[in-house]
């Protein structure tokens, strides 16, 4: 059964789910890019970083870096309505790994991880507002 929200609460609550639909999107589009990016030093896995309005950030040093990273947010705290958000990897040889320059991962890997990303958060999207 469907909780009651008073009718002055459907906006914040609205906004509070897409908020959060927002976070998990972002973090399973940067879990799947480290989890499908080629891995030689680790270094490369490592580099994916996420923007808030822009793509800023360093590199990361070379070195061998074998675990797992977590979500590398730049210059900003916590994912918000409005804003735009990107998941990027600013090493020079990141394009043409994403282009399937690597044995390990095939061409358009990226592609099809925004693909995925995209569907899910159209189909939640609408989850969402069916259900408020």
């Amino acid at each position: 059964m469907a909780g009651r929200i008073p009718l002055s609460q459907i906006g914040n609550y609205v906004e509070q789910r897409m908020e959060q639909l927002l976070r998990d999107v972002v973090l399973s589009v940067d879990t799947k890019a480290k989890l499908e990016s080629p891995v030689d030093t680790g270094r490369f896995r490592m580099s994916w970083q996420v923007g808030e309005n822009a793509a800023p950030g360093g590199q990361v040093p070379q070195g061998n870096y074998p675990n797992m990273p977590a979500l590398t947010r730049i210059n900003y705290q916590r994912e918000r309505l409005g804003n735009i958000y990107s998941v990027h990897n600013n090493l020079p040889y990141a394009e043409p790994l994403a282009d399937g320059r690597s044995k390990q991962a095939p061409a358009g890997w990226v592609q099809l991880i925004a693909k995925d990303a995209q569907m899910y958060a159209l189909a939640q999207a609408a989850k969402i507002g069916r259900e408020s």
